[in-house]
């Protein structure tokens, strides 16, 4: 599945001023060529929130991605005397900085115990 694009403010704001005008979700999709489906949900926002700006997600990002945490459990399988601080070493190799507190985190999650 590709990734959706982000509807212009312009095309937002569009939106918005067609829907006053009294027209349609389908009228206003096939005016500007855009799915009905993306037009219904910028006018619910609009309705709700009475701006059509984009948000940030809330919450902070993952410090381990899945990936990370797939290897840091394959090790954990293949060798389950792996120490925390070898687990660190692993991850720093594949480019992500993460302290011993961290794995633990991740391990706790996924059901594993560290030493």
């Amino acid at each position: 599945m590709d990734k959706t694009k982000e509807l212009s403010k312009d095309t937002r704001d569009k939106i918005v001023d067609l829907h006053k005008a009294g027209k349609g979700y389908g009228a206003i999709a096939k005016q500007l060529g855009e799915q009905r489906s993306s037009v219904g949900a910028n006018i619910r926002k609009w309705k709700k929130l009475n701006m059509t700006v984009n948000l940030p997600r809330t919450g902070a990002p993952r410090k381990i991605s899945p990936r990370g945490v797939s290897m840091i459990l394959r090790k954990m399988r293949n060798q389950p005397r792996t120490t925390r601080e070898e687990l660190v070493n692993d991850l720093k190799r594949a480019g992500t900085t993460v302290s011993k507190v961290t794995v633990n985190d991740a391990k706790l999650i996924s059901g594993q115990c560290l030493q």
